[in-house]
């Protein structure tokens, strides 16, 4: 929570500038981190760090001043309610 409340203190900040600041999510990686859920990495989606990565660059590419101060899925490319 208080990371995402930086990142839009940051996007407020920076707007004038015209800089667009945006939070991401990569979503669910095979990782070291989520392997004690291996067991469901199969059924919800989890993808490889590469792929997770990929998605994130996309995401990043994408990046406009229209969408500062929102926090982005990843895998599907949708705004995630605070």
């Amino acid at each position: 929570a208080a990371c995402n409340m930086g990142g839009i203190l940051m996007s407020e900040e920076l707007k004038a500038a015209g800089v667009p600041v945006i939070l991401l999510h990569p979503g669910f990686n095979r990782t070291e981190t989520t392997k004690r859920h291996s067991d469901r990495w199969d059924t919800e989606g989890a993808v490889e760090p590469s792929v997770g990565a990929k998605r994130v660059l996309y995401e990043t590419g994408k990046v406009d001043m229209d969408s500062t101060g929102k926090f982005v899925n990843c895998e599907d490319g949708l705004q995630i309610p605070y």
